[in-house]
């Protein structure tokens, strides 16, 4: 499907919700909508936040809590259906005009900005937990390779939320995972004696989020080696790197970029 015809699809499907909806109906609609608009028009379109802004007017339209001394259940309902039929037009406004956006650069012969277009983008985002060692060694050697590392701490905050500045920063075209021993856990069937070191939690959140956006070969995952540590089980049967004193690791790295289309010089990292 081209951009025009995606940005239909999610019309069709507002189009195709009635009142009152089913919770798991909308909630495939704004996720779908942030998806596309996403791979679309890039992680740092205007058009997420609008979209973000209109479902959030959106939803709140159902839950007014009624005054029953002015108006009866019956009319207290008709309102809230009215409102909610108003307040769609402005998510069907957003939709509109992306889908304008498409047919313009259609016209044009313009190609809509796609962030899963930049394969040999040269920022590399580095997702990290507690181990400040392996973090600042993995931006020093991109650094050494002419990249830049992308650390979400580092970046400036700009007024948005957590999430929305993980999203506007993860338009990379490579990630480096690193996997280091920051928590312990253990099942709830067993006891404390049983836990094991693993990463911290968001790590793993944002690694299997650069597999979703990027693919596997795009992201490297790189763990520091301790005995007992828990790898994610849904990620068994790929190869994980390991971070050893020797830097044998940093060739890998240069190896897993070239395999996607990098042109970088190994011969940077030994001068």
């Amino acid at each position: 499907m081209n951009c025009a015809e995606l940005i239909q699809s999610l019309i069709n499907d507002l189009n195709a919700i009635q009142y009152p909806y089913p919770q798991e109906q909308i909630d495939a609609l704004i996720s779908r909508s942030n998806m596309i608009a996403r791979r679309v028009f890039g992680a740092d379109s205007n058009y997420l936040s609008e979209l973000t802004s209109a479902f959030r007017t959106f939803l709140g339209a159902v839950v007014i809590n009624p005054n029953f001394d002015e108006f009866s259940p019956e009319d207290f309902e008709i309102d809230r259906q009215n409102e909610w039929l108003g307040k769609s037009k402005q998510v069907l406004n957003v939709l509109t005009t992306m889908m304008e956006d498409c047919n313009l650069s259609s016209i044009s012969g313009k190609q809509v900005p796609r962030s899963n277009t930049i394969a040999r983008s040269n920022r590399i985002f580095v997702v990290h937990g507690h181990d400040g060692e392996i973090k600042q060694d993995v931006a020093r050697t991109l650094e050494k390779l002419k990249l830049e590392p992308i650390i979400l701490h580092e970046q400036p905050n700009a007024g948005k939320t957590i999430i929305e500045k993980f999203e506007k920063y993860s338009d990379v075209g490579f990630a480096i995972v690193l996997l280091t021993p920051d928590d312990n856990g253990y099942p709830n069937t067993e006891s404390g004696t049983n836990a094991r070191p693993r990463a911290r939690q968001n790590v793993i959140f944002e690694m299997g989020y650069f597999i979703g956006r990027l693919g596997r070969e795009r992201v490297l995952v790189l763990y520091r080696e301790q005995d007992g540590f828990e790898k994610p089980s849904d990620y068994d049967g790929v190869l994980y790197t390991v971070y050893d004193p020797t830097g044998r690791w940093r060739f890998e790295l240069v190896k897993e970029l070239k395999a996607v289309g990098y042109e970088i010089d190994a011969n940077l990292l030994v001068q």
